[in-house]
């Protein structure tokens, strides 16, 4: 008799307490992740690694990086902004002259000559023009350009102390989010077990409709609860690749 009635319990615990979340490593793999009995963190780089990862990974930080070199190249210009004062003109100009002479000697000879002469002329000057303005502010533009790379640099080391807090804020996210979905998990298949003693006892007239109500109104609740962990987890573990710039080698697939 004690068998009748425990055997239907243990059957539904067992279909319960299948995964409903599957991590292996591959799709070939043979090696399944239990989200109800293994640790997430076993079958993802360490938090160093994460953080290592996301900072070479971070467009952010592509962009500043590009914004300080931008200004270094600020710095050059700044320092040689000078030099647009100095000018340097130059002219070639080329002249081809002509003469026809024609001379008669004393026997009464007659000699004519026709010459060709060419000159080139070339010409250089440099000239510097100094307003006041560039002579007394050029330090200052200077210091400008540097204190610009300073600020951008300070910001990069910022947005350094931030990723680093958002990747460890994120993987302890994970790792609470699959504490907590254990404990849905637990809740759903006590509630469940309930809802099956409350059933029989219902038809057996041993409780109320009240009772009954009551009971699968907790039950409802536990699956809604263990439906909200579910995909609190899955999404935990899908942002944390996408900040890392990683693809763990873990799969995941919710039924």
């Amino acid at each position: 008799m004690f068998m009748k009635y425990i055997a239907p319990f243990f059957i539904l615990f067992i279909i319960l307490t299948s995964p409903l979340i599957c991590i292996g490593q591959d799709s070939d793999s043979t090696e399944v992740f239990n989200p109800y009995i293994d640790d997430i963190t076993q079958r993802i780089p360490s938090l160093e690694d994460l953080i290592d990862s996301a900072l070479v990974h971070s467009p952010m930080l592509k962009f500043q990086d590009a914004d300080i070199a931008f200004w270094k190249y600020k710095v050059k210009t700044a320092r040689r902004e000078f030099m647009q004062n100095f000018y340097i003109d130059g002219l070639l100009q080329t002249d081809i002259w002509d003469a026809y002479t024609s001379n008669q000697t004393n026997v009464g000879s007659l000699s004519e000559i026709l010459t060709f002469q060419d000159s080139y002329r070339a010409l250089v000057s440099v000239s510097l023009r100094l307003p006041m303005d560039d002579f007394y502010d050029r330090r200052n533009r200077v210091k400008t350009a540097f204190k610009d790379v300073e600020k951008s640099m300070a910001q990069k080391d910022n947005l350094i102390l931030q990723l680093r807090k958002d990747i460890i804020l994120q993987y302890n996210t994970l790792i609470v989010n699959q504490r907590v979905l254990k404990i849905a998990n637990d809740n759903v298949i006590a509630n469940a077990l309930q809802k099956e003693m409350g059933d029989k006892e219902f038809l057996n007239g041993q409780t109320t409709l009240y009772e009954l109500a009551r009971i699968n109104e907790m039950y409802r609740k536990a699956v809604t609860d263990f439906e909200t962990a579910r995909i609190a987890f899955y999404n935990a573990y899908m942002i944390l690749q996408e900040m890392t710039g990683i693809k763990f080698n873990v799969s995941i697939s919710i039924e």
